[in-house]
């Protein structure tokens, strides 16, 4: 039986393959770890809008709405005048309505009165008191000036504010006022010889809620 010698330069050779063997292991699991480096995006998108929400107001007991939303525009109110003339102790009545609208909201409006703008101030004016509540058209027209609001005008002057707000609803409901002008009794006399007018403009702010 013979036996087998390894020469020196043989095992070096064999040496040398392993490290090279061991050598591309490691470069192959480099090379896998590159390519699992991959690059991807994942996108979303949403979309928003507001809702609409528009207030109006009627001077006619809610037959016809319109925005009315500068003083050049300001709806007429119908006060019913004798004789289209005021004398002390007289009293006169026009509906106003307010609504969320056209189109009904699920938001309501908080509405304020702010403070009168009187065109043609004057002895007649300053004397004028105003009250606003809360009546249907028929009863207003007809001297029948229903609840006072709280916080808002009533036998106060022309310009009084209605600082707490009421409340609007979003449905579309419409919310009936009533403005009452009264001259008091004791007032005047007017100097002049000549027939005294005056132009009062209301504002009201609304605020979605």
């Amino acid at each position: 039986m013979s036996s087998h010698t390894t020469s020196p330069r043989t095992n070096r050779n064999r040496r040398k393959a392993r490290a090279v063997l061991a050598g591309g292991i490691v470069l192959g699991i480099g090379a896998v770890v590159t390519l699992a480096a991959w690059n991807d995006s994942v996108w979303a998108e949403g979309e928003f809008a507001t809702e609409a929400w528009n207030v109006q107001g009627s001077v006619d007991g809610g037959s016809t709405w319109d925005e009315y939303a500068t003083a050049g525009t300001a709806g007429q109110l119908q006060f019913t005048l004798d004789n289209l003339a005021m004398v002390p102790g007289d009293t006169v009545y026009a509906p106003f309505a307010l609504r969320v609208g056209p189109d009904p909201s699920t938001l309501d409006a908080s509405v304020v009165l702010n403070s009168a703008i009187v065109q043609t101030p004057g002895d007649f004016s300053n004397d004028l008191r105003l009250t606003v509540s809360g009546a249907s058209p028929t009863a207003c027209a007809d001297g029948n000036a229903g609840t006072t609001l709280p916080g808002w005008p009533s036998n106060s002057p022309l310009t009084a504010a209605g600082t707490t707000p009421i409340t609007v609803s979003g449905s579309g409901t419409q919310y009936d006022l009533c403005f009452a002008v009264h001259l008091p009794l004791n007032s005047g006399p007017y100097t002049g010889g000549q027939q005294l007018t005056g132009s009062v403009q209301w504002k009201f702010d609304a605020e979605s809620v």
